[in-house]
């Protein structure tokens, strides 16, 4: 596991208290021994690293890298034709040879990296483009420095940082079953974003955007898009041979699809079957092996482990997911299948508008011309949705129709909700609800001057999707849980040409992902039914599944933030569903295992 972490500001330290203090971060608190290495400056700051880290002996200058740089073989040759030798890391080079900035627009990969420059005695944290790779920051804590690492749970075994909620952090969660940066769960500490860098010197600190999706897509109406996807799924296929994960979509067709293409055969693919769960996906996953002469292995899931794993799951989470105990499945099962690469899918349905929200928000769009009803009319015909059809879906629409406004800033936020603001009320009824943060962050992506602002409508939804549910949830959860099992993840879809290229075509002309697909391997990439997998706990809660979530209701209900009756009464509701109520049980679970109050 590649785990870095550092504190800046040693007033307040010994030099041997503030290298005990990273080495407790580095293990977690844990008794394992990890091989791990830790420098001082002996009067500046103290870094850590469980991974990839190298000190300049000439100029002092000292880097620790989180990830992978991809194009090192190119940057070494466009520093050399500068004249520049590459004496140690190329990143490390690239930096004090370009500075900050142009060396992060030169790279590519996934990564998160800090470097201390000596000569001005500045603490450099900075951030991959959409966020695979974390790092997180706080300036609150016991001693009044700046500390930083790649966990959260990294920087609570400092032992300096109080374990307490952060409550519109809580809020945010109830909302979207996740925490978007730069906030987290804990009170004070910080989610570098996605493209961010921060610069630290003295007492200042500057952050710095250095790249956003949106400025980057120029418009055009047809240009190749098989043979970017081609390239960048070849950049991948580095090392030890990846895996490929057959969730039975559209998604991991294609992969296989473009790595059969590139790889000599067979290559790898693995899937997960629970035992006693049949599914449409597990028989999906083997018609597509049988198509591409895939080495397969399916990983089975015993009912007398399955209680073990979950419990293992909130152990390993790093920050509280509704989306993470699948994460968790998916790399413990590419371990047990004995691959310690795999390549994964995501990104691939935010750019191409492959989940049911971009249909949602089309949808809405269409219908805009509701507000002309008058509002009183629009309220009667939700509260008649509401009887007729009763559930989330329905109170949603309802919310919608009462608004006044169809637009993205409107729809977008309340169609990604999972628990609505007037049922989070009667949750936690001590805590006032604060801000919609999604809204603002829609509303000033999307305001007039920016440069989403005059992108085509479903372009729009995938920079919203990338910036909130894939950066924030999804990413997150795949980092923690393939990095806890040694798992390296590669992101193909997220390379930031192929990115840029698909998101650049008018909405008319956008090829499908069924398209492009079919364009790679005509011949064999036909007549699969395109299922995406389903794991048991998301289908119902019963026997194991729901013993472990009556588990996590209890340990939500003991918290005072938290009022009892109102959870249990939003539990047994039968208009509660499956994925609201998990939301909830995975919360209180997470609460419970790392101590927050």
């Amino acid at each position: 596991m590649q785990r870095i972490s550092g504190i800046f500001g040693l007033e307040n330290f010994s030099t041997a208290e503030a290298v005990e203090t990273v080495s407790k971060m580095l293990s977690q608190e844990k008794e394992i021994s990890i091989n791990s290495e830790v420098w001082s400056d002996e009067r500046n700051l103290i870094l850590g690293a469980a991974g990839h880290s190298v000190v300049d002996s000439y100029s002092g200058d000292s880097l620790l890298l989180s990830g992978e740089i991809e194009n090192s073989l190119e940057l070494i040759d466009h520093l050399k034709s500068e004249g520049v030798q590459v004496e140690n890391t190329v990143l490390l080079t690239a930096l004090k040879a370009w500075g900050l900035e142009d060396t992060l627009k030169k790279l590519k990969g996934k990564f998160s990296f800090a470097w201390w420059c000596a000569g001005s005695e500045k603490l450099v944290i900075a951030r991959d483009r959409f966020g695979i790779k974390p790092m997180y920051w706080c300036a609150e804590n016991e001693k009044g420095a700046i500390m930083f690492a790649s966990e959260i749970k990294t920087l609570l075994a400092s032992g300096l940082i109080s374990r307490k909620v952060n409550k519109e952090a809580l809020i945010d969660y109830l909302r979207y079953s996740t925490v978007h940066g730069p906030l987290t769960i804990v009170e004070g500490i910080q989610l570098l974003e996605p493209g961010c860098a921060i610069e630290i010197q003295d007492e200042t600190v500057n952050v710095l955007r250095w790249w956003e999706t949106s400025k980057e897509i120029l418009i055009k109406d047809s240009h190749s898009v098989k043979d970017t996807l081609l390239n960048a799924v070849k950049s991948k296929l580095t090392g030890d041979s990846p895996a490929i994960y057959l969730s039975g979509g559209l998604n991991s067709i294609t992969l296989a699809a473009a790595m059969s293409q590139l790889s000599s055969p067979p290559i790898k693919t693995f899937s997960v079957a629970f035992e006693g769960s049949e599914t449409s996906a597990k028989n999906e996953a083997h018609k597509i092996s049988k198509n591409f002469a895939t080495n397969h292995t399916e990983v089975s899931v015993t009912k007398q482990s399955t209680s073990k794993k979950l419990h293992n799951a909130i152990d390993q989470m790093d920050h509280p997911s509704l989306n993470g105990l699948r994460n968790y499945f998916i790399a413990t099962s590419a371990k047990e299948a004995g691959h310690s690469t795999i390549i994964s899918d995501l990104g691939c349905n935010e750019i191409f508008g492959e989940n049911p929200l971009f249909n949602t928000s089309v949808q809405l769009m269409k219908h805009r011309w509701l507000t002309s009803w008058p509002r009183g009319l629009r309220v009667f015909a939700g509260s008649l949705l509401k009887t007729i059809s009763p559930g989330n879906a329905s109170n949603k629409k309802a919310e919608i129709l009462a608004g006044n406004y169809f637009d993205l800033e409107h729809t977008y936020p309340l169609a990604r909700q999972r628990i609505l603001d007037n049922q989070i009320k009667k949750l936690t009824p001590s805590i006032k609800l604060t801000r919609n943060r999604i809204f603002y962050f829609v509303a000033d992506i999307l305001r007039v001057g920016q440069a989403a602002f005059s992108l085509p409508f479903l372009t729009k939804v995938s920079v919203l999707e990338m910036g909130t549910y894939l950066a924030n949830t999804l990413l997150r959860d795949a980092h923690t849980f393939n990095s806890e099992n040694n798992i390296d993840f590669k992101t193909p879809f997220l390379d930031h040409n192929f990115v840029t290229k698909v998101l650049s075509f008018n909405d008319s002309v956008k090829p499908s992902l069924k398209e492009i697909k079919e364009n790679i391997d005509p011949n064999r990439a036909q007549n699969h039914s395109l299922s995406s997998n389903k794991f048991p706990w998301e289908l119902k809660l019963e026997g194991i599944y729901l013993d472990f979530h009556a588990e996590g209701i209890a340990a939500l209900s003991d918290l005072e933030i938290f009022n009892k009756k109102g959870v249990d009464e939003f539990d047994n509701s039968l208009l509660t569903s499956t994925s609201q109520r998990l939301s909830l049980s995975t919360l209180g679970h997470y609460f419970k295992q790392n101590k927050l109050s």
